[in-house]
């Protein structure tokens, strides 16, 4: 049997598949950021006496993020080649806010003083100019452990081209402090651009104590339950085993959206849907992500706390508007909601663990759309007079009252993931009306049709368990391993006659290591891509290579699918400028056994009732529904509620509900 859990930051939530693809049982528990473990075991106690001796845990974490995000991670050291010690001070001369004054570049993880310089030097073609000189090496190393560092990074110039002298200083290192954790740039971003890779190392060497520990302590907490094996979701929508993520753990920073976009493909998949905008709305924040053809956009350039990192991962973009995200008054009297957020604890004043500000979850409560004694099944029955004291006692500030400013705060935090999704699609020349909205987390399809609404998009899918659906993206996970190397050469007939022995000596290297983790390397599939770009331009376009083109394809042929893509892209192309070939990229995949479509009964015998909500500032009776009762062929128009215990629904005035043989609910405008 497998379990997959995710740790949000609010809920932590667990599916329980069985070896047939039944789903025995989900749950789904407050987090508790103090000890996110302690979080995952209370939500396996619940289901453990259901599952039998050899269970798979699949897990996603936010642990190396919230390290990241909260400066909580180890004391940390960096050895660079000498004369670039300054690398993390100086970054890049771009800026995020181009017109304020007082602007200042995003702080590193590891100050100037932790900084020691090493006399080495290699060529950007991996030939060696200098040797390592191993006593003032030492003496660098012994200086950064009397300093109290507890992880050393190590990021030396073109170390992508030759990674012996990294792989040198961390056996160095390893002899004479075994204790220290150590991460060398070539083994965790091997392209170019030292920066990126710098910032990308440390940020690994960051949190690797701590996900070191959390992950030992889990796996020997979970053994005692019965738990036989522990993987991790990446950041790329792929499965590595725990072992793998604690020497590599950056590749998680974004494991808990990347699972929930997996999860999302393969529902809409099974309903026949390839283009797909998912909306993961949880407690804390949004994730938007689109995905065209089945595909997730990729993406290799990232920041987390505005320090870049260089893994590949799903093409997410985060914004501050969930379930607890705090509405406040900025000093011009505007109504703002979040980033900030009430988080698990203290949480919404409706939770009644002592918060008191208000929250988009007491503003709904306010609207009338949660109902106090069926959240979350009825685990927990809502406080609704502290949550409109919340409301009113900001409503008053402005003069409004507590139903209207309720909708206005509903509103606004609408028009934030609105943009968001603008970002993913619009912004990079996609039409959102092209795609279907797949609504999911414990807010998402609350607000989804509105959000809909602002992009003209016609459709939402809200899948069975939408609460719960990262953790079935866990489930519905494969074993993924990325590879990439850096060779920067013309796209001319001699550079495109050693793709195909570049990507050779890439796919020995990746089928000894996957061989290592115990998976028969014929049993995956390997996909190939290529970074290219224009000589002289700073960023590259990723093309993915079938196996057949390697061999068959010409450099003319290549060069002209860069044009047209780079068109597709930046609206403009030019084909008359050389092209160069800069970065290979390999991936193998395993495809697990996967899940059955999630479903929900559809014969729950219980009938619609009816409740009030606030629409437009007045108070209407309306129809609220239980998810389970709904069989596929159910249609109803707007406005109407329909309640389960991992999220709520609702389908506004304009929209039609219908339940698809899936046990999808599908909402389309019926009015435009």
């Amino acid at each position: 049997m497998r379990v997959g859990i995710e740790v949000g930051g609010t809920f932590t939530d667990l599916m329980l598949l069985a070896d047939d693809g039944r789903i025995v049982a989900t749950t789904k528990v407050l987090s508790t950021p103090d000890n996110p473990a302690r979080g995952v075991l209370a939500a396996l106690d619940e289901v453990i006496h259901l599952a039998g001796d050899d269970l798979t845990l699949l897990h996603g974490s936010t642990v190396a993020t919230n390290a990241v995000l909260e400066r909580k991670g180890a004391c940390t050291g960096l050895l660079t080649t000498a004369g670039f010690a300054d690398i993390l001070d100086l970054q890049r001369q771009d800026r995020e806010r181009i017109y304020e004054l007082q602007y200042r570049k995003p702080q590193p993880l590891v100050p100037r003083e932790m900084v020691r310089e090493i006399n080495e030097r290699v060529t950007a073609g991996g030939e060696v100019l200098r040797e390592i000189e191993r006593t003032a090496a030492a003496q660098a190393i012994e200086e950064l452990i009397a300093a109290g560092v507890d992880a050393i990074a190590v990021c030396l110039l073109h170390s992508y081209a030759h990674p012996r002298h990294e792989q040198e200083l961390r056996d160095l290192i390893g002899d004479l402090h075994p204790g220290i954790q150590v991460s060398i740039s070539s083994e965790v971003a091997a392209e170019f651009r030292e920066y990126e890779r710098a910032s990308t190392t440390v940020i690994d060497a960051f949190v690797k104590p701590v996900i070191h520990t959390y992950l030992l302590e889990l796996q020997d907490a979970a053994a005692r339950r019965g738990v036989s094996r522990v993987l991790m979701m990446q950041s790329n929508g792929g499965l590595l085993p725990a072992g793998y993520i604690r020497d590599h753990p950056a590749r998680t920073l974004f494991s808990g959206p990347a699972a929930g976009v997996t999860g999302a493909v393969r529902v809409a998949q099974a309903a026949g849907i390839e283009n797909i905008i998912t909306l993961d709305m949880g407690g804390t924040s949004t994730d938007v992500c689109l995905v065209t053809g089945g595909r997730p956009e990729m993406t290799g350039d990232a920041t987390i706390d505005r320090l870049p990192i260089r893994i590949p991962m799903i093409d997410i973009v985060t914004v501050g508007a969930g379930g607890g995200s705090i509405a406040w008054l900025d000093p011009g009297g505007m109504l703002q909601v979040g980033p900030q957020s009430a988080g698990a604890h203290p949480g919404p004043a409706c939770y009644g663990f002592g918060g008191t500000q208000a929250t988009t979850t007491d503003a709904n409560v306010v609207r009338g759309l949660i109902r106090p004694g069926h959240f979350l099944g009825g685990q927990l029955t809502l406080d609704v007079e502290a949550a409109y004291e919340a409301i009113e006692r900001t409503a008053a500030l402005i003069g409004r009252s507590p139903e209207r400013f309720a909708e206005d705060v509903a509103t606004i935090a609408d028009v934030t993931m609105a943009n968001a999704v603008r970002l993913v699609s619009t912004e990079r020349g996609y039409d959102p009306r092209d795609y279907t909205l797949v609504a999911y987390g414990g807010a998402g399809s609350l607000h989804a049709a509105s959000v809909a609404g602002q992009l003209n998009i016609g459709r939402v899918l809200v899948p069975p368990y939408p609460g719960l659906l990262s953790a079935f993206g866990l489930l519905a996970g494969q074993f993924q391993r990325d590879f990439a190397r850096t060779l920067v050469s013309p796209l001319d007939e001699q550079g495109y006659a050693r793709i195909g022995a570049v990507f050779a000596e890439l796919l020995a290297v990746a089928r000894d290591e996957v061989a290592g983790y115990g998976i028969d390397p014929d049993s995956c599939q390997t996909a190939f891509a290529l970074d290219m770009r224009y000589r002289g331009q700073g960023f590259e376009l990723t093309l993915p290579l079938a196996a057949g083109e390697i061999a068959e394809c010409t450099a003319s042929a290549l060069a002209e699918r860069f044009h047209r893509q780079h068109r597709a892209r930046y609206g403009h192309a030019t084909p008359g400028e050389p092209v160069e070939l800069v970065t290979y990229r390999l991936t193998m995949i395993q495809p697990f056994d996967s899940p059955a479509t999630l479903r929900v009964s559809g014969d729950d015998p219980r009938e619609a009732d009816r409740a009030e909500i606030v629409l437009n500032g007045e108070r209407v009776a309306c129809h609220f529904y239980w998810r389970s009762a709904l069989a596929p062929g159910f249609a109803s128009d707007g406005p109407l509620v329909v309640e389960e215990p991992t999220a709520t629904t609702f389908v506004p005035p304009g929209w039609r509900l219908s339940v698809d043989r899936h046990a999808n609910l599908l909402l389309e405008r019926s009015v435009t």
